[in-house]
C-alpha cells in the first residue's frame, strides 16, 4: 500500500520520489543490518572463545594480554579462525544452535588442551586424536574412574541440553550469497595473514613443533594448522639434477663395515634424563648413579629430541630413520601418516645387508602409536611387546617394570645365528606422575616448594633409579655375552613435569636435550659429541666404522655444513613424497612379513574337562584368548602352558585355537598347531 502511494504521487511530484528512494535505502539497510549484525556476532563470539581458550592454556590472563601485545596479528588470526568457524552456522536457518554447537566443539577443544597439559608439557594437536586410545588402561592411567563417570555424565546432560536447544531455537532467513561472500573473506584472510612479513610479527612460518607455534601464535591457529598440515612440502628447487648434486657423493661412497659387525642394541628409555641437572634440587640419595658412571666412562653427550613431556614415536622416528621430523608437518606423526602406506629407509633396511637381523622389543601394547602397522615398513623382522610377555611386574600407576627387558633382548640375541639389530623402547617412567605416592622411596630434600611437584618428582625419581638398576644389570649380562656387543641407551624426551628452563643448568642442556651414552663389550671408544635424534644412528656407526644406507653416509659426510639440514629435507622429500631419484626413480624397499615375538606360540590339544574347555600348548600369556570357530571366548589364563573358557556351545569337530589380542582388540597372531609338543 505504501509503496503504491508512493509510485502515484512520484508520478505527480519529483520531489517525492527523493523521499521514496531515502525510505527505500532505509529499508535495505535494516535487512543488511540483520546481516551484518550476524557477522558481528560471529567476530564477538570468536573474539570471546580465544580469550577463553588463550586462557586456559597460558593460565594466566596477564599472558594471553602478553600475546596481544607481542603477537597482535597472531591474536587476530586466531580470532578470524573461530569467527570462520563461527560463521558456517549462517549457512542454516537455525543459526543460534550451530553457533552454540560450534563455539561448544571449540570450547571443547580448550578444555582438552588443559587436560593434556596437566599431565604433559605438549599442547593438544589434531593428531592426538589419530593416536587416542581410550581403553580402560588408558582411564586408569590419566583418569580417575570417578572422574571418568563425571564426564560420561557431563557429555550426556551436554548432549541433552543440545537436542533440547535445536529443537526450541527459532529459525532465521539464509542469505546465501551475502554469507558464502563472507566466509571467503574469512578464509583468505585466515591463509593471507600468517605469511605477512616477519616484521609485522607473525612470519615465521617454519614451525612445526606445537609448543613453540601454539606459545607464540596461539592455540586455535596451531591446531588448524595442525589439522591441514601434514607431509614435507615439495622445496622450491626440488628437481631430478638438485637432487643428483646433493646425493652425489652420497652415491658415489660404497658401503663400508668391518668383516666382525657387532650386535647393536638401541635402548630408548622413557621420559629418562639425569635428575642431577634440576639446579638447587637434592634428593635423599643418587636416583641414576651407574648411569652417571657410564657418561664418564663411555662416549656420550646431550641428545636433542624433537619434543618436551611427549611424542616417543617421533624420536623413535628420528632415530631409525635419520630424518628430522620438522620437516614434516605442524605435529605431524609419520607414524600416523605416511608410513600407514609407503615403506621407508631405515637402520633395519640397510644393516640387513650386512647380515643382521632386526627385532623390535617394548613392554607396552603393540598397537600405541600404531606400531604394528608402522614397523613391517622400516624393515624389522620381529616385535615382542606385553602381549608376548610373562611374569611382567608393574609399578604404581601400571605401567610395567622395564627389567623385564633384560630377558627378552637375551632371548632375541640366542634366537638367531646371525647378529642382530635390537631396537627396545622401555615405558616405566612414563606419566602421568602421582602427587602421592607409596611408593617413593628416594625423597626430594630441598629446592622444590609446591607439595604436588615434589610429590611427582619423588615418584620420577623412584623409577628412574629402577631403570638405573636394570642398566646395570643388563650390562651385566653382556658383558659376559660370547658375541661383540654395542648399546646404545638415551632417553626419549624430558618427563612431563612442570620443569622450567629456570630449574635447569642450561650449561647442562635444555628443555629439549636428554643424554645418551654408547657401551660395548668390545671396547669401543670415541669422543663425546652432542647430536640430535636423527643424527644419533649416523655417530653410532660411525665409531663402529660403518657406512651403509643414504642418510648415513649423508649424515656422515655432511655434518654441520652451512646448506646440510636444507639438502637433508630435500632428501627427505625425494626419498618419501618426491620421484626417488636417489633411488633411481625405483621403490627399493618392501614391508616384511614381520613375526611377533620371539618365540612360537602353539596349540598342542584341547579338551573338555568338568564343563570348561582345556587348551594347551606353549608361550601363552595374560593376552591370550580361545577362538572356536573363529569366535573369542573369555579365556582364563593358566600358565604359559595352558589357557581355558567355559565349554559351553563347544561341540566335536569345532575349530579350537589360541590368538594373541592386544589391549584394543586387535588380533595380532594366531598359535600354531604342535600336536606333537612337549
Amino acid at each position: 500500500m505504501l509503496n503504491t502511494q508512493f509510485r502515484e504521487t512520484a508520478s505527480r511530484r519529483p520531489e517525492v520520489e527523493d523521499i521514496r528512494r531515502f525510505l527505500h535505502t532505509l529499508y535495505g539497510l535494516f535487512e543488511k543490518g540483520t546481516r551484518i549484525r550476524g557477522i558481528l556476532g560471529c567476530f564477538l563470539g570468536g573474539l570471546f572463545l580465544n580469550i577463553v581458550i588463550e586462557l586456559m592454556d597460558r593460565q594466566s590472563l596477564s599472558a594471553v594480554f602478553v600475546l596481544l601485545e607481542s603477537h597482535p596479528l597472531a591474536f587476530l588470526e586466531n580470532v578470524l579462525i573461530l569467527t570462520f568457524f563461527l560463521s558456517l552456522c549462517l549457512f542454516s536457518k537455525r543459526r543460534c544452535f550451530f553457533g552454540i554447537l560450534i563455539g561448544t566443539v571449540w570450547l571443547g577443544l580448550g578444555i582438552a588442551n588443559l587436560y593434556v597439559l596437566s599431565y604433559r608439557v605438549s599442547p593438544l594437536s589434531a593428531i592426538d586424536f589419530a593416536i587416542l586410545q581410550l581403553d580402560w588402561s588408558f582411564i586408569g592411567i590419566y583418569m580417575s574412574v570417578p572422574a571418568f563417570i563425571l564426564l560420561v555424565i557431563a557429555v550426556i546432560l551436554l548432549l541433552a541440553g543440545l537436542v533440547m536447544l535445536f529443537k526450541k531455537c527459532p529459525k532465521s532467513p539464509v542469505h546465501r550469497l551475502f554469507n558464502t561472500a563472507v566466509s571467503v573473506i574469512l578464509l583468505c584472510a585466515c591463509i593471507a595473514i600468517p605469511y605477512l612479513p616477519t616484521s609485522l610479527g607473525f612470519g615465521e612460518n617454519t614451525y612445526t613443533d606445537v609448543i613453540r607455534l601454539t606459545e607464540n601464535y596461539g592455540f586455535a591457529y596451531t591446531f588448524t594448522r595442525s589439522l591441514v598440515d601434514t607431509g614435507i612440502d615439495r622445496p622450491e628447487d626440488y628437481s631430478a639434477r638438485r637432487v643428483r648434486a646433493i646425493a652425489a657423493e652420497v652415491l658415489r661412497t660404497k658401503d663400508k663395515a668391518p668383516e666382525d659387525v657387532p650386535n647393536i642394541i638401541f635402548l630408548q628409555l622413557e621420559s629418562f634424563f639425569d635428575v642431577n641437572r634440576l639446579k638447587d634440587v637434592t634428593f635423599s640419595e643418587n636416583p641414576v648413579p651407574y648411569f652417571e658412571e657410564l657418561k664418564e666412562t663411555c662416549p656420550s653427550g646431550y641428545f636433542t629430541a624433537p619434543s618436551v613431556g611427549a611424542g616417543t614415536a617421533n624420536t623413535e622416528f628420528e632415530v631409525i630413520t635419520q630424518m628430522n621430523v620438522h620437516d614434516f608437518g605442524t605435529g605431524e606423526y609419520p607414524y600416523k601418516t605416511i608410513l600407514q602406506e609407503t615403506p621407508c629407509e631405515s637402520i633395519a633396511y640397510d644393516l640387513k645387508k650386512l647380515g643382521l637381523a632386526s627385532h623390535v622389543i617394548h613392554n607396552n601394547t603393540a598397537t600405541f602409536y600404531d606400531r604394528n602397522i608402522v614397523f613391517p615398513k622400516l624393515g624389522f623382522g620381529s616385535f615382542t611387546t606385553l602381549e608376548y610377555m610373562n611374569h611382567v611386574e608393574t609399578n604404581e600407576i601400571g605401567w610395567a617394570k622395564d627389567k623385564i627387558l633384560t630377558k627378552e633382548i637375551v632371548r632375541a640375541l640366542s634366537g638367531t645365528e646371525e647378529r642382530d639389530l635390537i631396537y627396545t623402547i622401555s615405558v616405566q617412567p612414563h606419566g602421568a606422575y602421582p602427587e602421592e605416592s607409596e611408593t617413593a622411596d628416594i625423597k626430594v630434600l630441598s629446592g622444590i616448594e609446591d607439595p604436588a611437584l615434589r610429590g611427582q618428582m619423588e615418584y620420577y625419581a623412584t623409577q628412574i633409579h629402577e631403570v638405573d638398576e636394570f642398566l646395570r644389570t643388563l650390562t651385566d649380562v653382556l658383558t659376559t655375552w660370547e658375541e661383540p656387543t654395542v648399546l646404545v641407551l638415551y632417553g626419549d624426551h624430558m618427563p612431563s613435569l612442570e620443569i622450567s628452563k629456570d630449574m635447569l643448568d642450561l650449561s647442562a642442556g635444555g628443555l629439549f636435550e636428554t643424554e645418551y651414552v654408547i657401551w660395548s663389550n668390545c671396547g669401543v671408544g670415541g669422543a663425546d659429541k652432542n647430536v640430535k635424534a636423527y643424527q644419533l644412528s649416523s655417530r653410532v656407526l660411525e665409531l663402529l666404522d660403518i657406512n651403509v644406507g643414504t642418510l648415513t653416509k649423508f649424515h656422515q659426510l655432511n655434518p654441520w655444513r652451512g646448506a646440510y639440514e636444507t639438502e637433508l629435507r630435500t632428501l627427505q622429500y625425494d626419498m618419501l613424497y618426491g620421484d626417488r631419484v636417489v633411488y633411481h626413480g625405483e621403490q627399493p624397499f618392501e614391508e616384511t612379513d614381520m613375526r611377533f615375538g620371539t618365540r612360537d606360540i602353539t596349540v598342542n590339544t584341547a579338551y573338555v574337562q568338568n564343563d570348561m574347555l582345556m587348551v594347551r600348548g606353549k608361550n601363552f600369556t595374560p593376552y591370550s584368548v580361545i577362538y572356536v570357530d573363529g569366535n573369542a571366548k573369555e579365556t582364563t589364563f593358566l600358565s604359559e602352558y595352558a589357557v581355558t573358557c567355559a565349554a559351553d556351545g563347544i561341540e566335536k569337530g569345532d575349530r579350537v585355537t589360541v590368538r594373541q589380542v592386544a589391549e584394543d582388540g586387535t588380533e595380532l597372531s594366531e598359535a600354531i598347531a604342535d600336536p606333537y609338543g612337549e
